[in-house]
Parts: C-alpha cells; structure tokens; sequence
C-alpha cells in the first residue's frame, strides 16, 4: 500500500476520526464496541490509528496551539550555529512530541473507557470503611456481632449510632447476616433505597442506578428516599426486589440456589443468554468483554462456573460455542 493509496488514505482518515471520537466524553459502549471491531478487522487499522498522532498533531498545532507555541517558545534566528535547517528540525520535534502527547492523551481516555468503567470506583473506596478488590472476598464482623461477606469490587461504610445500625453500601454486593437487637434497627443504604431487616439474612447488590435486594431468611422492608414506613416495601425469604430510582421497584420469587451461588466462589446459569453470563463475569476480571454479534449474545447457556479464574471460564466458553475471541492488550475481549 502506497502512501498515495485512496484506501490507505481513507484508512488514515478513518483513524483520526476515531482519535478525536476517542477524546470526547461522551463514547458511548457501542461506539467503544464498534471502534474495536474496525481495530481488530485489519493489522493495516491498527497501523493506521498509530500513525493518525501526526495528522492529529497537524489539525491541533496548527489551529488552535499556534499561538500558544509562539508565546511560550523562545524566539530563535538563523545563525552560523543554527541555520534555518536546523531551525526547522527543532520545530519538527516540537510538533512530534506534542502530537504525542495528544495520542497519549487519546489512548489513556480509551483504555479508561474500555477497560475500568464497571470496576473503578476511586473516590468511593477511598472514603468508605471496607472495600474489596475486583475478584476478591472479603468476610467481617462488625462491633454488635453482624457478620458481612463482601463480593468481587465492594465498598462500604458503616455508621453505627445512639438510633441505629446503619451500613452505606457505595457499590457492589454485600451478604448480611444481623445480630439481633430490637433497640437498634439494622439498615442499609443503597442510593436512593433503604433497607431495613426485619429479620436475619438478607443480601443487597448495587450497580449504576438499580439495586436489587434479596431475603435468605424473614423479611426486610425497603424504604425508597422520602417515604414513610408505610410505604415501604416487604420483602419476604426467597424474594428479589429490583428497584430504579423513579420506578416502582419489582417483586418475584426466585431459586435462592443460584442467587447464593457467589457465596461459595459459583456462578450458576440455567438457561440465559451469553450476554447475562458474559456480565457477571465482568464482575471478577479487570477489564471488559464485548460480544459482537448481536446472535450470539441471544444464545442460551447452562453450567456451573467457578470465578476463581474468570479468564479460564471464557476459553473454555469459546471452544465449546465456538466463539472467535480476539484480545486487545491484556483486558480487553472481543467475541465474535
């Protein structure tokens, strides 16, 4: 391929557009998905995206950084110990290695895009009382004898006072088994949602705006932000609540075999799409795993998997299903 070749042209034209897409802050997942599909498609893409530094660096110096180089940079004149050539070899650099710094800029946006989103949470874990890593478990027992088991990229702060027991769940899932003391009620705040025990075990999951509670044992009550007691919402043993801030949150019976099945380190899946198993198993691997194929997503799938080595469980997903998985750097997979 030439360098005046109208495909490598049109390849180059492409990647730049690609690297100012990546820049925004407003990717959304498909496009992410969409831009590694085109990367993996071609080696010559890859080449391309690589090279686009330099047609980024030439849009981006030229018109909206001239006069800041200009202010910045010391004036400089020919001279027998700098001749106009070498004068422009300088220049060169200097527009090099700021159309680096953007491409770096670019790549570090991308890999926060593509990789962290569903497990960093700097600034929760950092303020909270307990977290846990992503693929961790962690087990604690609080000051009144309650015991927590915490899963996979979990925090939690807890605020126990004169009125009540109270547990600030930031993100993830937590298992909580309540020591009795009616003088003290035990509740847990998940967002928007409240959620007060009635009774003995119960496990709470918050992810983005939904959090979903489950009862193993009795009962608890959610209390949405704002409503009275009255209002609340009883959950009873081998329910699930699945609740959106604005929405009316919804009750059903559920197989506590398999919701339970985190706790010893399982998954379980009996009959669900790919997509569904592929979520939760972002939930213990840093990094993100896209399907490409929109069919292949709607393919139902069976089995018990262990989540000690996320990474093991997908190859072997993709010799059973006959997946084609590509790797981009070591977090990043595409199914197709």
């Amino acid at each position: 391929m030439t360098r005046n070749d109208p495909s490598a042209l049109d390849l180059k034209r492409q990647a730049v557009r690609w690297l100012v897409r990546l820049r925004s802050d407003d990717l959304s997942e498909a496009e992410t998905l969409a831009f590694a599909e085109w990367l993996s498609q071609d080696y010559r893409h890859s080449e391309a995206f690589a090279a686009a530094e330099n047609t980024l660096n030439e849009m981006a110096v030229v018109a909206t950084h001239s006069e800041k180089l200009a202010v910045t940079l010391p004036p400089q004149t020919a001279s027998p110990t700098n001749p106009p050539e070498r004068l422009s070899r300088q220049a060169a650099r200097g527009q090099y290695w700021f159309g680096s710094g953007l491409a770096m800029a670019a790549v570090w946006l991308l890999a926060v895009l593509t990789i962290m989103p569903r497990q960093s949470h700097l600034l929760a874990d950092y303020f909270s009382d307990y977290h846990t890593a992503t693929g961790e478990q962690r087990q604690l027992e609080l000051a009144d004898g309650s015991r927590l088991l915490l899963n996979t990229n979990t925090a939690i702060s807890v605020d126990f006072n004169a009125d009540v027991r109270q547990i600030v769940l930031h993100h993830g899932q937590a298992r909580f088994q309540v020591a009795a003391d009616a003088a003290h009620p035990f509740q847990v705040q998940a967002g928007e949602l409240n959620v007060r025990a009635l009774g003995t075990v119960f496990d709470v999951y918050r992810s983005g705006g939904q959090t979903q509670v489950i009862v193993e044992e009795h009962a608890v009550l959610a209390l949405p932000t704002g409503r009275q007691t009255a209002d609340g919402i009883r959950i009873e043993q081998g329910q699930q609540l699945s609740y959106r801030p604005g929405h009316t949150g919804t009750l059903a019976t559920i197989d506590l075999e398999l919701a339970q099945a985190w706790q010893q380190r399982q998954l379980i899946v009996s009959d669900r799409p790919l997509a569904d198993l592929v979520n939760e198993l972002e939930r213990y691997r840093l990094g993100r795993i896209y399907i490409a194929d929109e069919t292949l997503k709607q393919q139902h799938v069976t089995g018990v998997f262990p989540l000690d080595n996320p990474d093991v469980v997908l190859e072997t997903l993709h010799k059973v299903l006959g997946i084609r998985a590509t790797r981009l750097g070591p977090w990043v997979v595409l199914q197709r």
